[in-house]
């Protein structure tokens, strides 16, 4: 599949290349991401070992290890909070429940398009790294998106609000996702990660809400028919380096962690739009029906706003989630 061959004919690397290094690393940094290796999460990894082994020049050595090998993501950061994991892609919804404050990256309808994205996690990147090291002792040296999550559905598809009533619609299990669908009049069924293929496949579940990119790298299409383009949430994530771990290092050495995660977050930004793009049209050719945005999408921004400040306790106290948002709109005003 063109998508699955992206890292290839983009000149991407391996894994393991860290193996190869000529001489023997001064620090040993394990990455740990949930995805696999056809994934854009894993394409940012690998772009981070490659930038953090060239500006130490060599001095810090990267392996990753795909697909929740060192544990699901929630484990990880709190592995990483006591040093004995180094650093982690990690999904905002499951760093929410150690860093409330990152729960501000996902407000419904906060965004509504990439460009507009970037320029509000560019803007938030530094109040909100305080926050998270502070609250969960990790630090987000990159804010990564693989797009927003559009939803999936078989055999029924959803063009209206009230086409969602009676689907059994999986959504990860973190409140924000949870009430969001309640206020659009449905009980969503929150479900690890892990389980979701299998769940759909034998019905259990008729749908749920993901990336294009993870459509097709988690072989949705093969239980999935119809994809309707809610724009409610995009997938953001943090390219997270334990804080104990970093303070172990030389300021030379913390300067490269940091122009490597700035850099692999610039890197993974603009593939995730080129793979978002070619998903889409892989998931037409392997039989998908792109339906678009809702018919009555203004209905669906509208409830979902509205339960906001509902969020605010969750996510760092209203406070700060007037400040994050102060922040984010100046910044999408501007850019």
């Amino acid at each position: 599949m063109a998508f699955k061959k992206i890292m290839a004919g983009m000149g991407v690397c391996s894994l393991g290349l860290a193996s190869s290094a000529v001489f023997s690393a001064e620090f040993n940094m394990r990455l740990s991401h949930g995805d696999n290796e056809n994934n854009p999460t894993n394409y940012a990894a690998v772009k981070f070992e490659e930038l953090v082994e060239k500006y130490s020049d060599g001095r810090i050595d990267v392996t990753i290890y795909p697909s929740n090998q060192l544990g699901d993501e929630q484990e990880v950061a709190q592995s990483m909070r006591m040093g004995t994991i180094e650093s982690a892609i990690v999904y905002t919804g499951n760093l929410v429940p150690l860093a409330p404050s990152a729960g501000v990256l996902m407000l419904p309808y906060a965004f509504t398009s990439s460009e507009q994205a970037w320029a509000a996690m560019d803007a938030l990147q530094e109040p909100l790294n305080e926050r998270i090291t502070s609250e969960a002792g990790v630090r987000a040296v990159g804010l990564l998106e693989k797009g927003f999550r559009v939803l999936t559905t078989a055999e029924e598809p959803v063009r209206t609000l009230d086409d969602l009533e009676g689907q059994k619609i999986r959504v990860s299990p973190n409140n924000i996702a949870i009430e969001t669908f309640k206020a659009w009049g449905i009980d969503p069924i929150p479900m690890a990660w892990a389980e979701v293929f299998s769940a759909l496949q034998q019905g259990v579940i008729d749908g749920q809400e993901n990336p294009y990119t993870t459509a097709i790298s988690s072989n949705f299409y093969e239980v999935q028919d119809y994809i309707t383009e809610i724009h409610y949430m995009m997938w953001t994530g943090l390219l997270l380096v334990s804080e104990r771990f970093y303070q172990r290092l030389p300021e030379a050495l913390q300067n490269a962690v940091d122009r490597a995660g700035r850099e692999a977050a610039d890197y993974e930004r603009e593939l995730s739009a080129k793979l978002t793009k070619e998903a889409k049209n892989e998931l037409v050719d392997l039989g998908m029906e792109l339906l678009g945005p809702p018919e009555d999408e203004a209905k669906w921004q509208e409830k979902a706003k509205a339960i906001w400040p509902d969020f605010y306790a969750d996510i760092g106290g209203k406070e700060w989630a007037l400040e994050a948002q102060r922040i984010m709109d100046e910044a999408i005003k501007n850019k």
